[in-house]
């Protein structure tokens, strides 16, 4: 994949480039420890187990690691310092006779947020997609994390399905 750079001028602050099997090691490195972090927070992984689950549940889910088909992952390039301000992974493939594009991750490393690099890396994303003959992208977000929800909605994504979680008490 080339360095794509969007034409609108919020999302041509910010150029994806593929990551190079180095770059995708360090992003495996942050990736599995994150999840379990999470995860064990929000009560799905016990927090001893956390760890092995990310690591198993990356393994299913790339198989081949960087190199599995229909993934993609890039950093984001500031456009003019060339400072990486993030990091992407997003999943493109053919299925049931229509391009499917979905954001499985898209993270500004802290410094440089809210100073629209995500919603420009957003907007290149969607670039992206519509040139490959996507009509739509898609992305999850966590209740938990309402700062990307409401980025999410000003950037014009809605809810098309709706996960329910209950904990539930243990026997007495």
């Amino acid at each position: 994949m080339n360095s794509v750079d969007s034409g609108s001028s919020r999302a041509a602050l910010i150029r994806l480039e593929p990551m190079g099997e180095t770059d995708f090691r360090g992003f495996m490195d942050r990736a599995i420890p994150r999840r379990a972090a999470k995860w064990a927070d929000r009560g799905i992984w016990s927090d001893r187990h956390a760890l092995e689950a990310s690591r198993e549940m990356y393994g299913r889910t790339l198989p081949s690691g960087r190199d599995t088909p229909g993934n993609h992952f890039v950093n984001l390039i500031e456009s003019t310092s060339g400072v990486r301000v993030g990091e992407a992974w997003y999943l493109a493939e053919l299925l049931g006779g229509k391009m499917q594009f979905w954001v499985e991750w898209i993270q500004v490393e802290p410094g440089f947020r809210r100073k629209g690099y995500a919603t420009a890396a957003l907007q290149a994303l969607e670039e992206l997609a519509r040139g490959l003959g996507a009509d739509r992208i898609g992305l999850t977000v966590w209740a938990d994390n309402p700062g990307a929800s409401e980025l999410y909605t000003k950037l014009g994504y809605r809810p098309a399905s709706q996960d329910l979680t209950k904990r539930l008490e243990p026997r007495t």
